[in-house]
């Protein structure tokens, strides 16, 4: 029987959950500092703009390495005969693009309920 991991699904529904609290805090707090913008706001605008960045170049090598990966397990079947089973090499790919986001996400919101 084969094993099916759905930890892309896992991934897309902290994102999905996680995301609009994360940006309501962000908007609140902007809002509430509009007129006179605190340090504390002025930090937040910033890393709200390089945890972006940041998570884009880890998300690329992540999905860089997952691809290769996949395409050296999937080589080395084919050269020594062996049947593969490939059946969660799109989960893995995109597991691997998803995390660096969702893994911020998660960090935002607890940090932002405080």
């Amino acid at each position: 029987m084969l094993k099916q991991t759905n930890n892309a699904a896992a991934e897309l529904s902290t994102l999905m959950l996680l995301s609009p609290l994360v940006i309501s805090s962000r908007l609140t707090e902007f809002w509430m500092t509009a007129s006179a913008p605190t340090g504390r706001s002025k930090l937040e605008a910033s890393r709200m703009v390089s945890e972006k960045v940041q998570a884009i170049g880890e998300s690329a090598i992540a999905v860089n390495l997952a691809v290769t990966k996949v395409a050296i397990d999937s080589a080395t079947a084919a050269m020594t005969g062996v049947l593969r089973q490939s059946h969660n090499d799109v989960d893995t790919i995109l597991t691997a693009a998803l995390k660096p986001y969702s893994t911020r996400v998660t960090a935002n919101r607890k940090r932002l309920a405080r």
